[in-house]
């Protein structure tokens, strides 16, 4: 068995290559790591164990240089999650060894992994909550699968006259970041660039990956929320809202729309993204949509000490965060700008 480093954008046909194994979804694709190349310019490393010229198994990952942060290799930077690709362990194993091999080489400070899948003998630095929705399922029985509470909020929504809109246009992307510049405000957090949402609209939704799904009232948008689809799996990957139209429930008509969109456009499962296991309000908000909970285990490997570390990572004080609340929006974005990359 042969263990390749390869840059997917550069490969032909990489997402044919990765489309085999099930657990493929939007963060394995030669898309989602041009958009981070090109927002971020972190370096795509991405391990691929190759038998008798068949690719058994792939572990994405991408060098991120930061003189703030470290440098250290994430899979994936902005992805929710980004599970190992191959049942065979033994190939599993390899690659990871040769991550390790060559991290030591690079001087990273750690090796960052985000999957669904625990790793033999080691804790998690971060656990987070996920959802599936079996959108094999009839839109009847999605509908019954759901929380009392998620129906009549949907109800009201529709009786309050708000639209959905589902399309890929820059202009409804545009109108998506305007919402999310004030949703990422509203808790005290910058917005990521304007240049990132470009690339995902080049890269994603462009090419029919992914789809902006608006709600209009009286002729205004008041939420937008944005969704990726790949190999027969949607995910809920950005949300964003003007809180002075929280009452009417846009959000929860978005959702349901865009269930019965992606559910008649060919997926078999919605993924709400992670959640914050101390983000009570959203992780409640998930449930009420009848999926399957599952965990997502954020592990990171310290080279220099050769183990896993078992300590939370640091968020933005609560001074910082209020600080950013009334920050102008010209200033908020440029603190993203220069933010972000160093994150990841």
């Amino acid at each position: 068995m042969d263990v390749k480093i390869v840059d997917p954008c550069l490969v032909p046909d990489w997402d044919k290559i990765v489309s085999q194994f099930m657990a493929a979804d939007i963060f394995h694709t030669a898309e989602w790591c041009q958009v981070l190349k090109a927002s971020y310019n972190y370096k795509p490393l991405y391990f691929a164990a190759i038998k008798n010229k068949h690719c058994q198994a792939v572990i994405p990952l991408v060098e991120v240089k930061s003189f703030m942060t470290g440098n250290r290799a994430i899979s994936l930077p902005f992805s929710d999650y980004c599970n190992f690709l191959g049942a065979d362990n033994d190939s599993l194993r390899a690659l990871i060894d040769r991550i390790y091999d060559c991290g030591q080489k690079k001087k990273w400070k750690y090796v960052e992994f985000r999957s669904i899948h625990f790793i033999e003998d080691a804790l998690p630095f971060e656990i987070f909550f996920t959802h599936d929705l079996d959108l094999t399922r009839s839109s009847n029985e999605l509908w019954s699968g759901l929380k009392d509470s998620c129906r009549r909020n949907i109800k009201k929504a529709t009786r309050e006259g708000v639209k959905i809109e589902i399309g890929r246009s820059w202009s409804s992307l545009e109108q998506f970041y305007r919402l999310q510049v004030m949703t990422r405000k509203r808790h005290g957090l910058p917005p990521q660039p304007l240049k990132f949402f470009k690339s995902l609209y080049e890269n994603i939704i462009s090419k029919n990956l992914g789809i902006i799904a608006s709600a209009h009232y009286r002729h205004k948008i008041i939420a937008a929320s944005v969704y990726f689809n790949f190999n027969h799996k949607a995910l809920f990957k950005y949300g964003a809202s003007d809180e002075h139209y929280h009452h009417l429930r846009p959000n929860n008509l978005i959702m349901w729309e865009a269930i019965n969109w992606h559910r008649e456009n060919g997926c078999q499962i919605l993924n709400l993204g992670r959640t914050e296991s101390d983000n009570a309000g959203l992780l409640n908000y998930k449930r009420t949509w009848g999926g399957k909970e599952s965990l997502i285990h954020y592990h990171r490997f310290i080279l220099r000490r050769t183990n896993f570390s078992e300590r939370s990572r640091v968020t933005a004080g609560r001074s910082v965060q209020k600080a950013i609340k009334w920050m102008p929006r010209v200033l908020l974005e440029v603190m993203g700008k220069a933010l972000y990359r160093h994150l990841g």
